[in-house]
């Protein structure tokens, strides 16, 4: 399995994933996963998987990266927190790899969310922050807000059935 840097995180993963959106917990199936060598497990808090991964991952968390997202509506400070902190019971872990905002919410300051994320890593609840389906001025704007600590990524919806890099920057 080929591997890439994620962001500046300097920590190498799998350049393919398991995505555990409609994941129904087979433990195997994860497994063999992480057998061949896709280290990558992508979750969140609104698939309802994180449960069953963290099942699936017990005595194999060394082999796992893992990363989950915060919902939009729970963007408030006292709601990321708390989403982070039922994560990572969900999933069984001490730390969540790569703890990332599921989708921009413009109803809430960036600030707000940023000052809660900033706080996770600063715990060491949070190893590394991203966000997903961003648009480069919110990524920009989400940066700016989280200050010096980097966002290592920005994880879109991309397959061979859906492409829309080129329209996602604008």
């Amino acid at each position: 399995m080929n591997t890439r840097i994620l962001g500046q995180s300097g920590v190498s993963i799998s350049e393919v994933g398991f995505g555990t959106w409609k994941y129904k917990g087979d433990p195997d199936v994860l497994q063999h996963a992480l057998d061949l060598g896709s280290t990558f497990i992508d979750t969140a808090e609104s698939y309802g998987t994180e449960s069953a991964v963290g099942k699936s991952l017990l005595g194999r968390r060394h082999d796992a990266f893992i990363a989950t997202k915060v919902s939009p509506w729970n963007f408030r400070y006292p709601e990321v927190i708390k989403a982070a902190e039922n994560s990572l019971k969900n999933l069984s872990i001490d730390t969540i790899d790569l703890y990332q905002l599921h989708a921009p919410n413009r109803t809430i300051p960036i600030e707000e969310t940023m000052g809660a994320m900033r706080d996770l890593v600063s715990t060491g609840k949070v190893r590394f922050i991203g966000v997903s389906n961003f648009s480069v001025g919110e990524l920009v704007a989400a940066q700016s807000a989280l200050g010096n600590i980097p966002i290592v990524s920005n994880q879109i919806k991309y397959s061979i059935f859906d492409q829309p890099i080129s329209s996602s920057f604008n």
